[in-house]
């Protein structure tokens, strides 16, 4: 009987050891990162319990100590190593800590009235409510006067751009009232590159009108209170779109542009963009606009001539008298370069 319970309590035993030696030597080694030290003391206590590693040192020590007094000092070596690793706070009681701390830092704020000796009366400043503003970065805020406030992203052509608004919402402006020339056309790269300098990267606001039929926002571009669309016709990029023209200042610009050869107009015989969009599909010829417009604005000048036409150069003179009437009357003055009051010095010797 007693040969049988010695076998029932080394079983036992060694069950035990087994189990709480490899937990204590996963558990050392799991947590060595981060408790190097406690954790190699546990890992160290794990091993000892282990009864190949206790049988090994009971029979070193020639047997003097037992097996199992050799196992429970190593299981006290690994809770001497779990006693000295550092506790973790729970979350949840750090957060109650960081609550309770900014309870107790927070004035209390009383709902009720108090009775003091004097009424105060509060004071309500009501703020003037001020006009939206765009915000688009690196830019600054300009008064929303207009329908759309958005930043060039793009330029297509001298009256064609892209702008984002503020929510990114991608917008093709063709500007209203205005025709450029076509990027092929003469005098078109140089209308889109000043419509670049003047707004592209920048935030225009823009006063709208409808869509065309191809899907763009026709508008009016303002920058820094000015009206791209009438300074692009000024400044001779653009002709005025008679087509779809409701304001008269477009085409009394263009008139003073021509008179002054600026910009476009400083080319001989320019073509109304229209006809040349029509002639490169095919659909006429001649420039037929063109001539209308040239018709109307500036007659054709005769050698006597007492009003200004669209001549420009001298190689269009036919006279000198002609020369003259244009240098003097209509204040040509390309015609007359070096300035010694003698126009067009081919014909006028």
């Amino acid at each position: 009987m007693n040969g049988m319970q010695n076998k029932i309590l080394y079983f036992l035993g060694s069950a035990f050891a087994w189990v709480w030696g490899i937990f204590f030597v996963l558990g050392g080694l799991i947590s060595i990162a981060k408790y190097p030290i406690a954790s190699l003391i546990i890992a160290l206590g794990g091993l000892v319990m282990l009864p190949p590693i206790y049988q090994r040192i009971s029979k070193k020590l020639n047997g003097k100590v037992k097996n199992y007094v050799v196992a429970f000092a190593g299981f006290l070596i690994a809770m001497i190593g779990m006693a000295n690793t550092p506790a973790d706070n729970p979350p949840s009681q750090v957060n109650n800590s960081q609550r309770l701390a900014e309870t107790k830092t927070t004035p209390a704020v009383s709902t009720q009235p108090q009775n003091t000796e004097k009424t105060v009366t509060p004071i309500i400043v009501q703020s003037t409510p001020k006009p939206a503003v765009a915000t688009i970065e690196n830019q600054q805020p300009i008064q929303s006067t207009y329908d759309v406030n958005c930043k060039v992203v793009g330029v297509s052509d001298g009256d064609t751009f892209t702008c984002l608004t503020n929510d990114k919402q991608q917008l093709k402006i063709r500007m209203n009232q205005v025709d450029a020339p076509e990027k092929n056309q003469d005098f078109g790269q140089a209308s889109k590159k000043a419509l670049s300098a003047m707004i592209f990267g920048k935030v225009v606001g823009l006063k709208t009108n409808g869509t065309d039929k191809y899907g763009r926002t026709i508008a009016e571009a303002f920058y820094d209170g000015k009206n791209i669309n009438k300074a692009m016709v000024a400044g001779g990029y653009a002709w005025a779109y008679r087509e779809y023209m409701t304001d008269n200042e477009y085409a009394s610009l263009e008139t003073t542009a021509r008179s002054n050869t600026t910009g476009l107009w400083s080319q001989p015989n320019p073509t109304y963009p229209s006809d040349f969009r029509r002639m490169g599909k095919g659909q006429t010829t001649a420039p037929t606009q063109t001539q209308e417009i040239a018709t109307t604005i500036a007659p054709t000048v005769s050698d006597s001539g007492a009003s200004c036409g669209s001549k420009r150069y001298c190689k269009q003179m036919v006279t000198c008298a002609e020369a003259r009437h244009y240098l003097n009357d209509c204040g040509v003055s390309r015609l007359d370069r070096d300035g010694d009051g003698v126009p067009c010095e081919s014909i006028c010797n």
